[in-house]
């Protein structure tokens, strides 16, 4: 009644869902940290009543000085829309204490926004700038509500 050795097992290879060299033209094609740092001081200074805060431009609540840039929303996600991540255009401000914000999350609810005409106003100037590969992860909700 011996113990047997166990057997050792071979690391199982799995295929990497986006390869190496795909991973690289991706990263090439976003914005650095800094210049998206740098974006969103700018959007701040813009949006700031002189160091007071602003306002929600969907609810109109007001958003205290130090939470503007979390109130900074991405009309098109930074994450799939690198051309314009850091475009002027790119952004409202919607409150994440109101609950504004976080309604963006969803196109179903983002048309039915107040501050919807805004956004699809920019948006419709921001469309000649993707490029193909990124056109296509725009929402077929957006594009209906945008009537193109």
């Amino acid at each position: 009644m011996g113990l047997s050795k166990p057997v050792e097992s071979k690391p199982v290879y799995q295929i990497p869902k986006v390869s190496a060299k795909q991973r690289e033209k991706i990263k090439a094609a976003a914005p650095g940290k800094k210049e998206l740092n740098d974006w969103f001081a700018k959007i701040q200074g813009i949006e700031s009543d002189n160091g007071n805060g602003c306002r929600c431009m969907e609810c109109n609540a007001f958003i205290p000085e130090h939470f503007i840039r979390h109130a900074i929303a991405h009309l098109l996600p930074k994450k799939l829309f690198h051309s314009v991540a850091t475009n002027d255009l790119n952004y409202l401000i919607l409150g994440a204490g109101c609950g504004c914000h976080d309604k963006t999350h969803t196109a179903a609810k983002f048309v039915k926004m107040n501050v919807w005409p805004e956004a699809a106003e920019r948006i419709k100037q921001m469309l000649p700038l993707l490029p193909a590969n990124e056109y296509k992860h725009i929402p077929v909700e957006i594009l209906k509500a945008l009537e193109i």
